[in-house]
């Protein structure tokens, strides 16, 4: 009978985010599912590199994790558990935190260049979730992973946040370009590594 994998690492940074954006919301709102202005999100770990040049570094992990909009905050969770239920069991749960980390801290630095102060705070999982929707299709197209599924859940996690981006401002926005950027280059490097070690075995059976 072959055993279920349990995606440890997308339920970890789901419930995370669940847990700390709602406490987020209630400190602020009064309640769990209240929406918070973006400004309002700077003392929880909205980051800008102005953060980053003081040494608040632990901005970089907090601002992934709280929203401004609590339903968003919801999709966005439960994006990154259909991405891990399909690609923890291939990279495991420390790869798959890594892409998440990786993918959302550069989308949501990047985000920060294009806002004028005081709205510029970095916040929000989108930029990882759509970083490691493309870390999961460029390895599908590279042939490193085969699932029907898996090309289902990173249609659900992109075509709804740039249908957004170009509804809301014409153009996707550079922190998810950024994202989707750094979760493909990631991919192209496991991928890489993958056929390295692939070769490597039939060069020993060989010998």
């Amino acid at each position: 009978m072959k055993r279920t994998y349990v995606p440890y690492g997308a339920i970890f940074i789901s419930l995370v985010t669940l847990a700390y954006s709602m406490y987020v919301a209630f400190d602020v709102t009064g309640s769990v599912l209240g929406d918070v202005r973006v400004i309002q999100l700077e003392p929880y770990g909205g980051v800008t590199l102005d953060h980053l040049a003081k040494l608040e570094f632990w901005r970089i992990f907090a601002s992934q994790l709280i929203h401004a909009k609590q339903i968003h905050m919801l999709y966005n969770v439960l994006c990154l558990t259909l991405l891990g239920i399909v690609l923890e069991r291939h990279i495991r749960a420390p790869g798959f935190v890594c892409v998440w980390f990786a993918a959302g801290a550069v989308g949501t630095l990047v985000s920060t260049l294009f806002s004028a102060p005081p709205w510029n705070l970095g916040a929000g999982a989108s930029q990882a979730v759509i970083g490691i929707a493309a870390f999961g299709l460029v390895l599908h197209l590279k042939g490193a992973i085969a699932s029907r599924w898996l090309v289902a859940v990173v249609c659900i996690a992109l075509l709804p946040a740039f249908t957004l981006d170009f509804m809301h401002v014409g153009y996707p926005k550079p922190g998810h370009l950024a994202g989707a950027l750094m979760g493909a280059i990631i991919a192209y490097v496991y991928a890489g590594s993958i056929r390295g070690k692939m070769l490597a075995g039939s060069r020993k059976a060989e010998t």
